[in-house]
């Protein structure tokens, strides 16, 4: 059997996760990486034995007669550089979000459609191991009806400039963190939001070498669903301690919490700190709660070999670009609501 063959468009923190991950799968070759970061694609190139030099204009990269290509770029990219993937004759793997409005959102699928090949929607935390079993137990009736929870990511902000920038990024912490949340949300409870509350705040507006934050920092929204159950959403860029993500699912026959970057498999007490513990720690002195297989826990691996799988199969995806327009129309509809100051009724 022919091998896939992938191309990796961007070479910062989730392009690693990419590479890790197609690395991992036997069924794929990494043929090249696309950055204008030269020193940096060059590093994971090297690290993951990608052969050539990196693609400095990424249109070079779709020459190369892909199967599917990774788009790790920032939002404002996700448009165009999609749009060209599709029209290449290429599937496309599209971090999240899918794009910064409905409207980029539109004009994807529409190549989609029109190119006769996939738009696969990178949400990671659907994939990831703990978040899985948690959808298990739903499916399996162990919590009964879910009327009430509670999904929650924090962390002290992104690491990158354009994040902070309207213009790049469409948002902030709504739709850099909230997204996953929505996401899982949408796919715990089987059935759609029917109506968003959200209320928004710039708590740091000063990020230093990143410059002024022109989005929000921190957002809480409620999502009302069409069985009538209500969950919060606490999304923050200004926590401390690194990465925390977390559910907690109450339901008429029990309750489940999850919460996998501050588990205990590992707790380590240090005077004076050690390497890395998990994305976003500043530091790893005094306790920390070190994440063993990052990529793995958050679902990275599985998602790619999801991916390829139905590449190869040709079968339909969990998360689908129309799965991922579905969540940014409610993200949108929730900054709708912040303007207005009302519950907004989601239109699909």
């Amino acid at each position: 059997m022919s091998k896939i063959k992938v191309g990796i468009i961007g070479s910062g923190f989730i392009a690693e996760h990419h590479c890790y991950s197609y690395n991992q799968n036997p069924n794929v070759e990494i043929v090249g990486i696309s950055s204008l970061l030269e020193k940096e694609a060059l590093e994971l190139m090297k690290k993951y034995e990608v052969p050539g030099k990196p693609f400095k204009n990424y249109k070079d990269l779709l020459k190369q007669e892909c199967d599917a290509i990774s788009i790790c770029l920032p939002n404002f990219l996700h448009e165009s550089v999609t749009i060209d993937v599709l029209n290449s004759g290429s599937h496309a793997l599209v971090e999240k979000p899918l794009a910064r409005t409905i409207s980029e959102g539109e004009k994807m699928l529409d190549a989609e459609k029109s190119s006769n090949r996939k738009i696969f929607y990178c949400e990671n935390n659907m994939y990831a191991p703990t978040f899985v079993k948690v959808k298990e137990i739903i499916d399996e009736g162990g919590l009964g009806q879910i009327y009430m929870g509670r999904g929650k990511e924090h962390h002290s902000g992104p690491h990158s400039e354009w994040f902070y920038k309207k213009d790049k990024a469409g948002g902030g912490a709504l739709v850099d963190l909230g997204i996953h949340d929505i996401a899982c949300l949408v796919w715990y409870l089987g059935c759609d939001v029917k109506e968003v509350f959200c209320q928004i705040k710039t708590i740091k507006p000063d990020r230093g070498k990143f410059g002024k934050c022109e989005v929000e920092d921190n957002a809480v929204g409620v999502l009302y669903f069409e069985n009538n159950a209500q969950v919060i959403i606490e999304e923050s860029w200004t926590a401390p301690s690194g990465y925390d993500m977390r559910f907690e699912l109450y339901g008429t026959e029990g309750q489940i919490k999850a919460a996998p970057t501050n588990s205990n498999l590992i707790s380590v007490y240090s005077e004076k700190g050690y390497g890395y513990a998990v994305e976003k720690a500043s530091t790893t002195a005094g306790w920390t709660f070190p994440v063993p297989q990052e990529a793995w826990d958050f679902g990275y691996p599985q998602e790619i070999q999801h991916f390829i799988n139905c590449i190869m199969n040709g079968k339909e995806p969990l998360t689908s670009g129309e799965y991922g327009q579905k969540i940014l129309r409610i993200v949108e509809t929730m900054y709708k609501s912040t303007e207005t100051r009302k519950i907004e009724e989601i239109l699909y």
